[in-house]
């Protein structure tokens, strides 16, 4: 009789052990999960950073070029653009809205020169905000003849000969930009500014924390048209 009692405990677990087995198991489950958690939730918040970083370095490097190449800031657009908003497009740090004027060129990335005025010929490019979404609308002077650019849409109206807006950024909290004449002195007047401080801010939510970020840089306008 007694041989036939080993032999069932070792063919097994008693109940109570079996509960102290399971329970032991469930902690140590709950462990690597709360480290699984834990090292998903930091890598995937550094990589958004990381993305958030990228994006804004290279947002701000292209933003520069246009200004450094372009012919300056306008307070208001002065080419038609049927979807524009009310009152048109106007420079505005509170709408998150800059007009920037650039020299058309032909294929031959000539400039596209006004006999009238021996100047060239200008294009506009407007950044704006839109809920979280930086875009830029081009405006192209229409009476630039060989002009490469031509005019963008919003993506709801856009079509062959009016392409989509382009996105720019995702994730804006705001993008502002500072004028100072040549003075270097603050102005509120666009057509004063020789150079511009642009201040960017990005947040982005991951696991219902909100990851922001902050960048700035300030650029020299160096044409005058």
């Amino acid at each position: 009789m007694l041989d036939n009692t080993n032999k069932l405990r070792s063919s097994g677990f008693t109940l109570p052990e079996l509960l102290v087995s399971i329970t032991v198991i469930g902690f140590m489950l709950a462990g690597i999960l709360g480290i699984t958690t834990y090292f998903f939730t930091f890598i995937t918040r550094n990589n958004a950073l990381i993305d958030m970083t990228v994006e804004s370095q290279n947002l701000l490097r292209s933003t520069v070029e246009e200004l450094r190449y372009g012919a300056g800031v306008r307070q208001s657009a002065t080419i038609g653009d049927p979807n524009a908003p009310v009152g048109g497009w106007n420079t505005s740090n509170a709408n998150f809205v800059i007009v920037i004027a650039v020299p058309a060129v032909d294929a031959n990335e000539e400039y596209i020169v006004d006999t009238n005025t021996g100047s060239p010929y200008n294009n506009e490019l407007v950044y704006f905000k839109s809920g979280t979404n930086l875009y830029r609308r081009t405006l192209a002077h229409p009476d630039a003849v060989g002009n490469t650019e031509v005019n963008s849409c919003p993506e709801a109206s856009a079509s062959a000969s009016c392409p989509a807006d382009k996105k720019l950024l995702e994730h804006l909290d705001s993008m502002v930009f500072t004028l100072y004449d040549q003075d270097n002195a603050l102005t509120s007047d666009p057509l004063l500014a020789r150079s511009v401080k642009i201040d960017l801010a990005l947040e982005q939510d991951t696991f219902g924390q909100p990851l922001t970020l902050d960048n700035s840089i300030r650029v020299t306008l160096r044409n005058t048209f």
